[in-house]
């Protein structure tokens, strides 16, 4: 069997974590510096921190250009370095318009970082191990997603702003040390690509991609109001709800990826969505702390089943000369289904009086649709167009 964990996979997990550590870590604190710094509202830090989205959203599909049309070790080590000096540009902004433009730069920045950091990822990773080998990179970015939050908050409340944003400029320093290590693999490149609709987003992909968004709006609902829920119905710590999805995703990373690798791809769609289903009509229904964490956690094993098992549909959908766009298709649509989620979230809660358990109790039957969705559908497509 071909080593999954070489030099340059340890390096590019490695790499891609400091990333995301860097980005949680001020993310979870960023509104109280808006707040705090530029006396926002609440509507206004609202839209300053979607301004972030919407550039993400925009400069998403050429990213994937980007990445397959020069070198993805160059456009990683470029956008990573932006990525950390952006911070600066944070720091540096005296007014709201100046902060706003640091965080669409950053924005775009991420669009580019995060498809080239997998794509390079996937070019290390044997393809007999293809599956495996995105499961456990995608944990560094779960396991940045539980530790970055604390780390953050424990700075704010301990120490002045500025030691945020100076543990995130080091963290990405490190990071983008650590990627000028790694040796991607030669590839040969397209002389004289056409530009095309196929250059910027994976066609055949496009059904599959709308398969993803059944569950990206519901985790953008999630992270909208989980916590509004969990006060409404008398749940402490709340925290603990990320750090249970967490563990939920860092434990099927340990499976999922060799079931993919064995070709169950179809099966671990089918019981991805199930999880995701059944787990947010307990978390609707919720009474008790002990259902509420509980249901975070197989929230988490099914979304930490899912996010693999697209990604490895994308790029299998996909030649070697597409693999970028592949990967920045199955974030744009990651990307937009949240986007969705936290915006149609906020109109749902109106609707329903604030009741909060309605919007998962609704997210339960998107879940469950997109399992219809991929019988009659992305199932068929995506056996027509496996290029592996």
């Amino acid at each position: 069997m071909e080593k999954l964990w070489s030099k340059d996979f340890i390096l590019t997990s490695i790499s891609n974590f400091l990333m995301a550590f860097a980005f949680y870590l001020i993310g979870s604190t960023m509104p109280f510096y808006i707040g705090t710094e530029f006396g926002a509202t609440e509507s206004q830090t609202g839209l300053i921190l979607a301004s972030y989205i919407v550039a993400t959203l925009v400069l998403r599909p050429f990213s994937g250009f980007i990445v397959d049309a020069f070198s993805r070790k160059k456009v990683y080590i470029i956008s990573y370095f932006l990525f950390v000096f952006v911070y600066f540009g944070y720091m540096w902004a005296s007014t709201i318009a100046m902060f706003v433009v640091a965080r669409m730069l950053h924005g775009g920045v991420w669009s580019v970082i995060t498809t080239s950091s997998s794509t390079i990822a996937i070019d290390v990773i044997p393809s007999k191990r293809r599956g495996e080998g995105i499961g456990f990179f995608g944990l560094t970015t779960t396991l940045a997603m539980a530790i970055g939050p604390f780390i953050g908050l424990y700075l704010y409340e301990n120490y002045d702003f500025d030691y945020n944003f100076y543990s995130t400029i080091l963290f990405g320093i490190v990071g983008l040390l650590t990627a000028m290590l790694i040796k991607v693999p030669v590839r040969e490149t397209k002389t004289k690509a056409v530009l095309s609709l196929d250059r910027f987003i994976l066609k055949p992909a496009i059904p599959v991609g709308i398969n993803l968004l059944f569950i990206a709006i519901c985790y953008g609902i999630l992270f909208t109001y989980a916590a509004k829920y969990g006060i409404q119905i008398g749940i402490e710590n709340i925290g603990l709800l990320f750090l249970c999805m967490a563990v939920g995703m860092a434990f099927s990373r340990f499976f999922a990826g060799k079931l993919l690798d064995k070709g169950y791809v179809n099966q671990l769609m089918i019981a991805s969505h199930a999880i995701i289903a059944l787990s947010f009509l307990v978390f609707g229904l919720a009474n008790s702390a002990i259902m509420f964490f509980t249901a975070a956690l197989f929230i988490g094993l099914g979304y930490g089943i899912a996010s693999p098992t697209y990604q490895t549909m994308f790029v299998n959908m996909a030649s070697n000369d597409q693999r970028g766009t592949a990967n920045s298709t199955f974030f744009t649509f990651y990307d937009l289904g949240i986007g969705l989620g936290m915006v149609l979230s906020g109109y749902m809660a109106s609707h329903f009086d604030n009741e909060f358990r309605n919007l998962f109790l609704f997210c339960s039957i998107s879940a469950a649709i997109g399992i219809i969705y991929f019988q009659l559908i992305s199932k068929s497509v995506y056996r027509a167009k496996n290029k592996n």
